[in-house]
């Protein structure tokens, strides 16, 4: 973090965990995309005034999306 700066730290690889997981397929087989799925969760972010870019992830790899948040994003959905 710059000094002086009111980033947040950058989230850390240990930092993450999965919030929703489905395999593409079944997805598309439903109407829903990936990126819906994300924006989903970059809203969830935003409205606890998290920087969503910064605490939220897509990953989709092997036919399966994986959307994952960061620790502070879930321990806020679970009121900590």
């Amino acid at each position: 973090m710059r000094p002086g700066s009111n980033d947040m730290p950058a989230v850390q690889d240990d930092e993450w965990v999965v919030a929703e997981s489905y395999p593409v397929r079944e997805m598309e087989a439903n109407g829903v995309t990936p990126e819906w799925v994300e924006g989903k969760w970059l809203n969830v972010a935003e409205d606890m005034a998290l920087i969503p870019e910064n605490n939220v992830r897509l990953i989709v790899e092997n036919g399966v999306c994986r959307v994952e948040v960061s620790t502070y994003l879930m321990e806020c959905m679970r009121g900590f």
